[in-house]
């Protein structure tokens, strides 16, 4: 008999980060693999092929929590209020295993295991490190690099299992035709000609995304080069509008914005760029680096550790607070079709290690082992 799995994160369906498109991304999956598994969530619009569930809660980002308290804050609201109604449809619903990526979320549960009867996992998606780990009997680290390092820090990691993200290669693939493409998603706004980067990040000050730093790598290559940055991301329209103000300084007509992009599109919008950008120093995994791999798209990005075997040889990675590093990269790869195109094959077949079929079997081994633990 298969565990009966749920999957819960406190935003989904109303936010679109790392942690809410891991949840859809392998509930999904797991479900066509013949798992028995719910997903569970705090907003309404979510589109899946699995058993979803939406329970009460407080937004991080209703409008009068915004207006009084931290992002942090908010965060720890929206988990607690989720928890509590989690909590009861557990008890209402019982299943064998627990997943969650929201830390105070899956600490709550973990001390109240013996209330609602299910085995927690938590999935490090946010880099808390072994202190916050150690917490948990049984972890999920998107890496090989983090159980190495709390290995090395002397940590007890016996419950520990290293799943990476996964990524479709059947949803997204290289363009069949960039040009006509970018006439349909961007008329008149991204030229057919010109070599296109992509970045997808957050638009806010606080975010750690940097996508300030590639709009300034971007500015320093010449006019002449036909550079054209293709900017995407969560966004609210204040933070939006203060960013494409100071972008549009640097770069003038030559960046596109694509903010709150819907997620069912996004393979389009990789279709649409002929490289790929990301400047974030200390990335817990990063699903856009495979979504970019997977589109066939070479990617410039920090040598973080993690970054690094994620990329493989499907791009190369630069010390992204040296300045001048990555417009160095892409104006490598603008000048040279041939060498591009190469590296992006080759980033079409790392891709393939993060497929459903290599990493949905990683998932129902962790629950079998858990289950019997």
């Amino acid at each position: 008999m298969t565990p009966r799995v749920a999957i819960a994160c406190s935003g989904l369906g109303h936010i679109r980060r790392g942690n809410e498109t891991w949840a859809a991304t392998v509930a999904h999956a797991l479900h066509h693999a013949g798992t028995t598994v719910t997903l569970l969530g705090g907003g309404p619009d979510v589109r899946v092929a699995c058993p979803f569930f939406r329970l009460k809660n407080l937004p991080r980002e209703t409008p009068i929590t915004r207006a009084w308290l931290s992002w942090h804050h908010r965060y720890l609201l929206e988990q607690r209020t989720f928890a509590r109604s989690l909590i009861r449809w557990l008890r209402e619903n019982p299943h064998d295993i627990i997943h969650a990526a929201d830390p105070a979320l899956a600490w709550i549960l973990q001390r109240t295991t013996a209330t609602h009867g299910a085995r927690v996992i938590y999935k490090d998606g946010l880099l808390l490190g072994p202190p916050w780990c150690s917490k948990f009997d049984h972890v999920q680290v998107l890496a090989p690099y983090y159980l190495e390092q709390a290995h090395a820090a002397g940590h007890n990691t016996r419950g520990w299992h290293v799943i990476p993200h996964l990524v479709d290669p059947t949803r997204f693939q290289p363009a069949a035709d960039r040009a006509a493409g970018r006439a349909a998603m961007f008329p008149n706004r991204l030229p057919a000609d010109a070599f296109v980067v992509l970045a997808v990040g957050d638009f806010s000050p606080s975010s750690n995304k940097r996508l300030d730093w590639i709009v300034s790598e971007t500015a320093d290559l010449p006019a002449a080069a036909n550079v054209h940055l293709l900017l995407a991301g969560q966004a609210s329209p204040a933070d939006l509008a203060t960013f494409e103000t100071r972008a549009r300084a640097a770069l003038g007509a030559r960046v596109t914005f694509a903010p709150n992009f819907p997620a069912d599109e996004m393979p389009r919008l990789y279709a649409c760029a002929d490289a790929f950008g990301h400047a974030a120093l200390r990335e817990p995994f990063g699903i856009v680096f495979l979504e970019a791999l997977a589109s066939g798209l070479p990617v410039v990005a920090h040598q973080f550790p993690v970054t690094r075997w994620i990329i493989g040889d499907g791009g190369t990675t630069v010390d992204a607070e040296s300045p001048g590093a990555m417009a160095s990269v892409l104006a490598e790869w603008q000048r040279d079709p041939a060498a591009r195109h190469a590296i992006g094959q080759r980033a079409r077949a790392r891709a393939t290690a993060f497929a459903p079929e290599k990493i949905i079997p990683l998932y129902q081994s962790l629950y079998q082992t858990v289950r019997s633990s």
